[in-house]
């Protein structure tokens, strides 16, 4: 009796290494699975030079597009090659990253979704403050081996304006077309049960480089922090922003202001941490990741 006894917990051990082993592999699918997705979703964006700002002055009636004062310094950029995602991070592909990574599910809209509920499906861009947007990309490139980021001001940029030409909208034709390139209020409610916040991805033509998203649908972190005056001293290749700072560049539709703020050069800023702000965050602060090469 004693000899069998002693057999019940070896085997009890046995059978709880396999389940650590089984559940171990399962992870590594699941990461494997979704560092996959996310390198398809990839656009190869070959790099060069373009005149980053407020480029109104040199073209057509030679007026600024923006009522804004911090993009009026026109300035030489170089960029090296870099892809960046052709579409903003969704709900489906943060809560997998969740789950593996055992981090808490992003719920930073708990007020919203128990009146909206279409804002947390599964294909609708994740909400979240800047760390989290930054802590993703970068959990990428850690597990993928390459150089993954949130993109800077500046690639972001280059590629809203198909390689720096002189691109006003990030639509299909350059233009701003509510309904045919990007969604009217209408179409809003339809995909996300209100308007004037984020929509489903992808429901729109992409932009030439094969982009979706770009404009209309809420903003995308970006990796700077911002500054009035950067324009002036910003170096000319591949410029990062300012060292330090106190809110972080966004770029897209931040919502109000219609054709303006949807302007490919158009700045705008937010604290890194949104959700804390009076009211939490708002359902507009998407991302997208960078491979820096």
């Amino acid at each position: 009796m004693q000899i069998k006894n002693l057999w019940i917990p070896i085997l009890f051990t046995l059978s709880g290494c396999d389940q650590k082993t089984e559940e171990k592999i399962i992870d590594q699918q699941a990461v494997k699975s979704l560092v996959q997705e996310s390198l398809n979703n990839m656009v190869d964006i070959q790099g060069g030079s373009f005149m980053m700002g407020d480029f109104g002055p040199l073209v057509g009636e030679k007026l600024p597009f923006t009522g804004n004062e911090d993009d009026k310094d026109l300035h030489k950029i170089t960029l090296t090659d870099f892809s960046i995602g052709k579409y903003k991070i969704t709900y489906s592909e943060y809560d997998k990253y969740s789950l593996i990574t055992n981090t808490k599910k992003i719920s930073p809209l708990e007020l919203w979704i128990n009146e909206y509920p279409k804002l947390r499906a599964p294909n609708m861009p994740a909400v979240t403050t800047w760390q989290q947007a930054k802590d993703y990309c970068q959990w990428l490139g850690k597990e993928s081996g390459k150089k993954i980021d949130l993109p800077t001001e500046a690639q972001w940029e280059y590629s809203a304006r198909n390689k720096g030409k002189y691109i006003i909208y990030a639509t299909d034709n350059g233009k701003y077309e509510p309904g045919r390139n990007i969604a009217d209020s209408d179409q809003k409610i339809a995909l996300a049960g209100i308007s004037g916040f984020g929509y489903t991805i992808g429901k729109f033509p992409a932009t030439p480089l094969g982009l979706y998203d770009m404009a209309g649908n809420g903003v995308d972190w970006m990796n700077d922090w911002y500054s009035k005056d950067y324009y002036k001293k910003s170096p000319e290749k591949n410029p990062q922003g300012p060292i330090t700072g106190t809110e972080k560049v966004i770029r897209g539709y931040l919502g109000g202001g219609g054709a303006l703020t949807n302007q490919t050069m158009y700045r705008q800023l937010s604290r890194p941490d949104p959700d804390k702000e009076e009211g939490g965050i708002l359902p507009i602060y998407n991302f997208r990741c960078v491979i820096n090469k």
